[in-house]
């Protein structure tokens, strides 16, 4: 499942450090840029919504091993795109296959963890997300500047196709329970702390993208012309993955035990990067150092995974296993909903204020609606586990 993200990520990533060269060839405004980083997700997310289902009926291992050989064909064909709509094409029918994945690695995960270890276990499980977007921003930025952005895409496609042949002969199925389908998702759609769950996932979402995609530019317009060093800079929100995700799932696993909902760190950890996103704006506004810059930029990107793990694990807690493919695949898919508009929005604002302030600003004021959803999550601003379990079927 690791090697999986990382090939993901690599792909989806690369677009973010190859963004300036590409904009240059097509002659594209900011906004044109920013749609197609967005057009993956038109894709993307709706193919999330039926990925549990389909695994059921062919079986994970095989969709997650066609798929991830998919995504290396695309990523070739994305590489001789010789139009700006040839490249819109290529990174939707991306979005497409890559979108199978989620909901069919998620429910395998959640039946191989060790009792009372789901925090730490969708934790590691998740660090290739992170190694991924190392991957794909620094080698993307550093292949580019070598050998031209489309070199980024074919050489990326490696890893796919070897990562497909290791999930066909190594990757154990989960049983087929046959309860994905229409029923599953109207009993999830009626369970009030899974709604909070996915409408407080949107706006964390929505400020990853707006950082993912244009952190290289944001590093090269405050005075770094290198692409090389811009996109090193901006992989820190990749790199803090790994620390932050192991950490943050094993802290929650920790207090679980101690009688403390996993919800609390996931408020806290919400909430300071609203404040830390507002710092980062406010460096930009001002023209600080580029040390403070980075500097908010890091803790930014370590809050961004601090959450991901403890919320993950709630819903693994909350949910039936027999929904667990339609709710990690569907909660996921509405996160990404937060992507529809980030990037290319971001590109708009840049384009009519001449700079990324607002488009900083933005996000960190709906974090504070997001941080705010999740205390809600029966009983609402209660901390605790009531009688020491996990806050199921409320």
């Amino acid at each position: 499942m690791i090697f999986g993200w990382i090939s993901i990520s690599m792909i989806r990533m690369a677009l973010s450090s190859a963004l300036v060269s590409i904009k240059q060839e097509f002659n594209l405004s900011y906004a044109e840029a920013g749609l197609l980083v967005t057009a993956y997700f038109y894709t993307y997310l709706p193919a999330q919504f039926p990925s549990g289902w389909i695994g059921d009926k062919l079986g994970r291992k095989l969709v997650l091993s066609l798929s991830s050989m998919l995504w290396g064909m695309l990523s070739i064909f994305t590489a001789f795109a010789n139009n700006f709509h040839q490249l819109l094409v290529a990174r939707m029918a991306t979005g497409v296959v890559q979108g199978l994945y989620f909901g069919n690695d998620r429910p395998i995960v959640a039946a191989y963890a060790p009792k009372g270890s789901a925090g730490i276990s969708q934790g590691i499980s998740f660090i290739g997300i992170g190694l991924g977007t190392v991957l794909g921003i620094y080698l993307g930025g550093l292949i580019t500047s070598l050998m031209g952005w489309r070199w980024v895409f074919i050489l990326f496609a490696i890893p796919s196709f070897i990562v497909s042949i290791i999930m066909f002969i190594l990757l154990k199925n989960t049983p087929s329970n046959g309860n994905s389908d229409l029923k599953s998702f109207l009993e999830l759609l009626k369970n009030k702390n899974f709604l909070l769950m996915c409408l407080a996932g949107i706006p964390c979402i929505y400020a990853f993208w707006v950082l993912a995609t244009w952190a290289p530019t944001i590093f090269i317009e405050m005075g770094i012309g290198d692409v090389m060093v811009s996109s090193l800079l901006a992989s820190i929100i990749g790199i803090a993955a790994v620390p932050s995700l192991i950490s943050m799932g094993y802290l929650s696993d920790t207090l679980k035990l101690k009688g403390i909902s996993r919800k609390l760190i996931v408020v806290l950890d919400i909430a300071l990067m609203s404040v830390f996103l507002f710092l980062f704006g406010y460096a930009l506004s001002t023209n600080l150092s580029l040390v403070s810059l980075i500097a908010f930029y890091t803790i930014i990107s370590l809050l961004y995974w601090g959450f991901v793990a403890p919320l993950y694990a709630l819903l693994q807690e909350m949910i039936p296993s027999r929904l667990h493919g339609t709710a990690f695949g569907l909660m996921n898919g509405i996160h990404f909903t937060g992507s529809l508009i980030s990037p290319w929005l971001t590109g708009l604002l840049r384009d009519l204020t001449g700079n990324f302030v607002w488009s900083i600003y933005i996000p960190a004021v709906m974090l504070i609606f997001s941080s705010f959803a999740i205390a809600l999550i029966s009983p609402a601003f209660y901390f605790r586990e009531k009688d020491g379990k996990a806050l199921a079927h409320r």
